[in-house]
């Protein structure tokens, strides 16, 4: 039983994810267990003594890989491999020099008769030795580390540090049961090697409830698979006993019926038993590729607030099975959340909920997801137990922030599933990605409303103006006429920006949102290993798609400024780190152009002060993208200076520099560079514009100097410190 367990957690483990160091180190320790507990059962039915000291001393090659293997996974586990790196390669170079001589007399020098067992194995000195130097320090220590971060956490990793103890503790005492023997002490019984089934057992429960490793999924899939097959054979070997009893002469024939009939139905028998799994046991078992491609496909042709809202839940509902869905639109003004849709919670729609600051600060503005268990184990406290007691009253199992552009728009509110297990990580990795496809077409429908409310209120002031500019004078005809075509024309216009705007935020954001996160998950391994040329050219496509993704901002971003829509949070934010994470998250655009992109930090830390820090990132990483963008060799240099009351970000690169001229232009909207196109065919002249927008609500400055054509460019954003928004 434990070699069968260990052999399947092994197999499950290293299937989900080959890459991961964790699961390497899991499936080998799984493999060590196995062989240990496979040699101990052939060693047990030995017939002499040359096979039993064979299988006596593969079980301990089985027992010397345990520990090391254990260790390294531990550590990975607790996320602290890479600081015990040289504890780690001194283990593994001591256990290979035992594992050199674990068939040799130095280790075990032969079998004995003890007891009822007529071929126990005997230890030398260095089987003390091992015991000494790995076995004891590895598993005291281990267990060291275990306890240690037991006390520091509080969430479900507690649980599953529980289970991984337990099972190691039973396992541990049962093992040792064998080390009093092979040295000749005759007092413990060694039946006590059963209870290390306990750990393979202990440890598969974890991943059931706890979402351990993130391979549940994978085990529930398998065992569907394997019910499967046991079906298809089950009905192979009835075919097969009545045809040897009763048509022994169409043996043959039956034998390639029943081949034809296995190869059939298994098809249909895997689906019914996956459907039958989904409805009655699990509920996460759907392909979470298809189901994002499918939701973005559909929410890409919706324009109807109340559809989209419909959709997302008989989404949610035939795929993850929750009882309850609902979704909340954020007011900006007066900081709270009101329902818009529900379903299966008792509340009433347009009821209102007030923002949480420590919700607010710990999951929103990080965009993750709200977990109620999570939250209740991390932060309850006197500020959120009200919150707490309202989430578990109502049923309310997650809080997906709905965000775009940075800018929350709202939240959808998950209930539990059916069968009440807990959502694993698989569903939240793909509720996120949604939830990014949710919100835009939630905006797009918003705008959408908007628009042609818009179109109906000018039709009527139009009309209205026309009308009394007849009353008033019926001769002026030409002017009439002027105004009626005045009236067509703002009706083309209209009709213009409304396609404009269909177009620009709901035809091209959702399908590259979908990118972005295809492309994440294929290069994570999550569809499978990527070869490295595979892998540069899904690198090549990121980039790309970041460079569109940019573009249709800068464009609703124009709509908004041009609408009045475009609102600003200003907060105490640490600028230094801001422009930290944008130098970051474009490095890999200046590999690919083979650009040097160097950040200087400020000579001494920049005290907080008050900005919006979503558009200023949006500031920055335009001046940094351009700068890559039309550098052709050479570097890009991003530094800060702080000269009294003023924080200035410099970006300074080696491109191509521009005349005097084009310097006072290029914040102009629609306005590119002299020669920007023979560098950079994508831009259309926009991205300086909104930067400029937003430095002026932050009331600062921003400028461009040059030394002329070809001598490099700086752009210069300058920003006060003592800055205070018209509201406060």
């Amino acid at each position: 039983m434990t070699a069968t367990i260990s052999l399947f957690v092994a197999y499950i483990v290293f299937v989900k994810n080959r890459r991961s160091i964790s699961h390497l180190t899991l499936s080998l320790f799984s493999l060590a267990v196995f062989l240990w507990s496979v040699s101990y059962a052939i060693w047990l039915l030995s017939s002499n003594e040359i096979e039993a000291l064979f299988w006596a001393r593969t079980l301990n090659l089985g027992a010397i890989l345990i520990p090391i293997f254990l260790f390294h996974w531990i550590l990975c586990f607790l996320k602290i491999n890479k600081e015990k790196r040289r504890l780690v390669f001194f283990y593994y170079l001591i256990t290979a020099i035992f594992v050199s001589f674990s068939y040799s007399s130095y280790y075990i020098k032969g079998v004995i008769q003890i007891r009822e067992f007529p071929y126990w194995p005997q230890a030398n000195w260095l089987y003390l030795v091992f015991l000494l130097i790995s076995w004891v320090p590895i598993f005291t220590y281990s267990f060291f580390l275990l306890i240690r971060e037991l006390r520091r956490r509080k969430s479900a990793a507690r649980q599953q540090i529980i289970y991984v103890l337990l099972g190691l503790i039973i396992g541990f005492l049962g093992g040792s049961t064998n080390y009093l023997l092979v040295f000749g002490i005759d007092y413990f019984s060694p039946v006590g090697s059963a209870l290390v089934v306990f750990f393979p057992i202990l440890f598969s429960y974890a991943i059931i409830r706890y979402r351990f490793m993130d391979i549940k999924l994978i085990l529930r899939q398998s065992s569907v698979y394997i019910l499967s097959l046991g079906v298809v054979f089950g009905l192979i070997s009835i075919v097969k006993v009545i045809a040897s009893r009763y048509l022994s002469e169409f043996v043959f024939w039956m034998d390639l019926m029943a081949v034809f009939f296995a190869v059939a139905t298994f098809p249909y028998i895997k689906d019914k038993f996956f459907r039958l799994a989904n409805k009655y046991f699990f509920t996460s078992l759907y392909d979470s590729g298809k189901l994002i491609l499918k939701t973005g496909n559909e929410l890409k042709t919706v324009l109807n607030i109340e559809k989209v809202y419909e959709f997302l839940y008989a989404t949610f509902s035939k795929n993850l099975h929750t009882k309850a869905f609902g979704v909340l639109t954020y007011e900006e003004d007066n900081k709270v959340y009101q329902l818009q849709y529900n379903q299966g919670f008792k509340v009433k729609k347009g009821d209102a909920f007030d923002q949480n600051p420590v919700v607010e600060e710990n999951f929103i503005k990080k965009n993750r997801i709200v977990i109620t268990e999570e939250l209740k184990n991390l932060y309850y406290s006197d500020k959120t137990k009200n919150l707490i007691n309202l989430l578990e009253s109502l049923g309310v199992e997650l809080l997906i922030p709905l965000k775009v552009k940075g800018s929350l728009i709202g939240l959808l509110a998950l209930g539990a599933k059916e069968t009440g297990e807990a959502y694993n990580d698989e569903d939240l990795q793909v509720l996120e990605i949604i939830a990014g496809q949710a919100a835009v077409a939630i905006e797009n429908a918003q705008l959408y409303s908007e628009a042609k409310k818009f179109n109906i209120r000018l039709r009527k002031e139009v009309k209205k103006a026309t009308g009394e500019v007849g009353r008033a004078n019926k001769d002026l005809h030409k002017t009439n006429d002027k105004l009626i075509d005045a009236y067509e024309k703002l009706k083309q216009l209209d009709s213009a920006k409304n396609e404009f705007i269909s177009i620009a935020s709901h035809q091209l954001r959702t399908p590259l949102t979908s990118i972005k996160g295809f492309i994440s998950l294929i290069r994570e391994g999550d569809y499978g290993k990527v070869s490295k040329e595979a892998d540069g050219a899904l690198k090549k496509i990121f980039i790309s798609n970041e460079r569109l993704i940019k573009l249709v901002n800068d464009l609703l971003s124009l709509s908004r400024i041009e609408s009045g829509k475009f609102t600003f949070s200003f907060e105490k934010n640490d600028v230094a780190q801001m422009v930290k994470t944008v130098v970051y998250n474009l490095s890999l655009e200046a590999e690919d152009a083979e650009l040097k992109l160097k950040y200087i930090k400020p000579d001494k830390k920049i005290v907080l002060f008050h900005f919006d820090r979503d558009k200023m990132h949006e500031v920055i990483s335009n001046l940094v993208d351009n700068a890559i963008k039309y550098t052709a060799e050479g570097q890009v240099e991003v530094k800060i200076e702080e000269s009294g009351n003023k924080v200035r970000i410099v970006v300074t690169d080696s491109g191509k520099g521009m005349g005097k001229e084009e310097a006072k232009y290029v914040f102009e909207k629609f306005r590119r560079g002299v020669g920007s196109s023979s560098l950079n065919t994508e831009g259309i002249g926009l991205g300086l514009y909104v930067c400029k927008k937003i430095v002026n609500a932050h009331k600062g400055k921003i400028f461009a100097k040059s030394e002329g054509v070809g001598k490099g460019s700086q752009f210069i954003v300058e920003l006060k410190k003592d800055f205070k928004s018209n509201k406060e």
